[in-house]
Parts: C-alpha cells; structure tokens; sequence
C-alpha cells in the first residue's frame, strides 16, 4: 500500500488540514522569537552562564511538566488542552516585551520556562491526535507534512527573526509570536474532539513485542480483537503514570527508541548554546550583536532537516521490511553525527552552516521515520504518556548537556566542542547497530507496514 499524496491529505482530511495550519503558524511566531530571546539575554547580560541559564529554562520543564502532560492528553479532552495552551503561550509571548523593558534577564528566563512547560501539555495532545485523525495509509504522510513544515518554520523564523531583530527589534517579534499562537487556537476551534480520541468502541490494533510477555505486560498490552485497554475512571495519577511507564519498559522496540532519543540528546543538547557562541562569538565582529550569524546556523540547520522530512516518504518506499528498518535507523544516526563533527573543522560560516544542513537532513529523514514507526506501534490509551515520556528524558538529557557544555566554554573552545558534540550524538547509532547485530532485537512488523496484510 503506498502512502498518500500530501495534496490528497490536505484536501480530503479537514481536521487534520487545520491542525497543520494551526501549526505552520504557531511555529513560525515561535522561531522568530526564539533569535530574539537569545539576543535579548546576550544584550542584558553579555554571559555565555546566562545563555545557559536560558536555554536550560527551555528544557528541564519538559522533564518536570511531562508526565502531567502526558496524563492529560489520555485523559482529558486534547482539543481543550490544546486550545489553552495555544492562549495561556500568547499572553506569555507579550510578558517578553515587559521584561525588555525592565531589562531583566531573569525574566526573560522564568517566561521560557513557562512557555515550555506549556507547549509540552500542547504537543502531548497534538501528538496523541494526530493517528486519530488520519488513516493508516495517511499517517506517514501526514508526519512528514506535520515536521517538516515545523522545520521550514525553523528554517524561515529563525532567517527572517533574525533580519526582524537586527532591523526592528526585539519586541516585533514578540508581538508576531503572541499572534501566532491566537492564530493557532482559532484553527483548532473547529476540529471535533471526538477526532482527537479513538472511539471506546474501536478495536486495537496489534503491537508486537520482541520478547515473550510476563503476565504483567500481557496485562496492559492490547492483543488483536480486544478493547482498547484503558485506566479506570477514577484512576490516580499516580496509577496513570506507572501503567505507561510499564508499557514502556515491557515493549522493547518502545524501549529502545526512547534509550536513543536520550542517548542523542547527549550531543544535540550541546548544538544551541554553542550557535550562539560561535555565531554570537566567534563569527560576529566589533560592536555586532551577531544576531544574523546565529539565526544563519539554526537556519542551514532547520533547512537540512525539513529538506530530510520531504524525503522520509521516499525511504519509507524503500524500507520494505523490518530488517532494512533497523539498519537505517541505526546508519542514518552513525552519519548525521560525524557530518556534524565535520562542520566544527570548518573555517567559514558558509562552510560550517553547509556541514550543519547535510548533517541535519539525514538526522530528519530518520526522525520523520522513527516517529511514524512509534505512531503504528502504541496503542491510543498510552499514546500521550509514551510520548511525553521520550520527550521529557530526552529533553532532560539536553538540559544536562547544555549546562555541562557552558560550563565547559570555559576550558574548551566552541568548535572543539562541535566536534565532540558530533561524536556524542553518533554513538547511539553504534549502539543499535550493534543491538540488531549482536543482541535479540529487532523492530516490529507493525512499525513498519502501514496495515497488516501489505
């Protein structure tokens, strides 16, 4: 079965046509203004130790915030919790504004904080829907079109953020990202919120689990023709969380994507705080904020990685089986990591943000794949908790990173850095390699077929 067009899924699929539009607005506001607050604590500060401070601000809550969120988007109605997040990030993309103001760094920080902690109550829910809204032959398509449309986002805000910071300010780009958000809620008004939940009535689908089944994972695992499983009405917290946290660990595919998304964020936790030292830094000259040269590495950055989602449909044409699954999964990590380390050897801008994008493009045309092979794997009742859960460590990872690599800024140049931040984020490539080679692992038919019986 091959997958839809991206014209046919926008055309026939309308809930699904405005949550992307939603999306290709929110993010682009959100990319504008990310230059800018990274501008905005290099004006009021000067310390690479600040930068940090921001930058962990925009990660750890993933960690702390993550299993509320991923509890809410499999309990609660993810249209409502979507909508809110959407209005509670507009009035905190406007408190930005105060805090230039005032000329408080501090601030600037505790409202990254915040507007994390929000987008991950929103993405849970986003992320919990979206195989509910499409079909299984839309499904890898619809992926595709959803991140890399975030990435062009990436890619234009952060090129166009730039221009606005250096032209007009910082505040333009706080107003345009408040709108953006508005914007998005306005999309997703119309969506139904029974298209954001399977239907109590529908059956599971089948999720294959490479190792035999202990009586307790049997339990929460769903099997062809049964129910989907579901907590208990009046369920605690508590007991919500454990049970996605034992699907996790009693499915070892699920398992193992989520050791390497946190092993990946090792490196890639390092990427942001040393752009703006090398674009702020390094690159930029007497009395240049450097806002251009940053925006220009977090722009051949996002531009490799959505060019790398345009082509997941095509590796997904290609991977006819779990085996070829596995090792592209495994290669396609290997080889972003050492393209990165190369660009760290690279003595211009244009050669560093070159190594960068051929870097990224392999790194999103294997995330666009990874993420549909989650997708066809978890059941809807754990969906949000599985995914809240990969994030948030991964997220956590990055945090400890970001803050050991400031810290490191110190001994070590910023390139000498790149090039390790290369190697880090390689290595859990090796590793599932040598897990397939070596280990009883393998990925599931069911990650790979868009339905049973291709």
């Amino acid at each position: 079965m091959s997958s839809a067009g991206y014209r046919e899924l926008l055309k026939g699929n309308k809930n699904f046509r405005r949550l992307w539009a939603g999306q290709v607005i929110s993010e682009l506001g959100t990319w504008f203004s990310f230059i800018a607050e990274l501008g905005l604590v290099r004006m009021l500060s000067g310390s690479p130790l600040m930068t940090t401070a921001l930058l962990v601000a925009r990660l750890l809550p993933f960690l702390l915030v993550a299993p509320i969120a991923g509890v809410f988007a499999d309990r609660r109605s993810r249209k409502q919790i979507m909508i809110a997040a959407d209005l509670m990030r507009a009035v905190i993309a406007v408190a930005y504004v105060f805090a230039g103001l005032i000329g408080s760094a501090w601030l600037v920080v505790a409202c990254s904080a915040l507007m994390a902690s929000l987008t991950m109550f929103f993405e849970a829910a986003k992320n919990a829907s979206i195989p509910n809204m499409v079909t299984p032959r839309e499904l890898l398509t619809a992926n595709v079109l959803m991140f890399s449309t975030r990435f062009l986002q990436y890619t234009l805000g952060s090129a166009i953020g730039g221009l606005t910071a250096a032209q007009f300010g910082y505040n333009a780009a706080f107003i345009v990202n408040a709108l953006s958000f508005v914007g998005s809620a306005l999309f997703i008004f119309p969506i139904a919120a029974s298209a954001t939940r399977r239907s109590r009535d529908a059956k599971a689908e089948p999720v294959e689990i490479a190792d035999p089944l202990s009586a307790e994972a049997a339990a929460i695992t769903p099997i062809a023709g049964s129910e989907q499983p579901s907590a208990p009405a009046k369920a605690g917290f508590f007991v919500d969380l454990r049970e996605g946290l034992r699907y996790i660990w009693r499915t070892p595919f699920v398992r193992a994507v989520i050791l390497v998304n946190i092993g990946w964020g090792s490196g890639g936790g390092m990427t942001t705080i040393l752009f703006d030292r090398i674009g702020g830094h390094s690159f930029a000259g007497p009395g240049d904020r450097g806002d251009w040269y940053v925006a220009a590495l977090f722009t051949a950055g996002g531009a490799g990685v959505f060019l790398g989602m345009l082509l997941t449909r095509r590796v997904g044409v290609w991977i006819t089986d779990e085996r070829r699954a596995g090792r592209f999964i495994g290669l396609a990590l290997l080889v972003h990591g050492v393209l990165f380390s190369v660009a760290g050897l690279m003595p211009t801008l244009a050669l560093m943000a070159f190594w960068v994008a051929a870097s990224r493009l392999v790194l999103g045309a294997e995330f666009g794949f990874q993420e549909t092979m989650m997708m066809r794997v978890l059941p809807d009742d754990y969906r949000g908790r599985v995914f809240t859960t990969d994030r948030s460590l991964e997220l956590a990872t990055m945090a400890i990173s970001t803050i050991i690599t400031g810290w490191l800024l110190t001994w070590f140049s910023a390139r000498s850095l790149m090039i390790a931040s290369g190697l880090l984020s390689a290595g859990p490539g090796v590793v599932w390699l040598l897990a397939l080679w070596f280990a009883r692992f393998r990925v599931p038919t069911r990650a790979v077929r868009e339905s049973y019986g291709d």
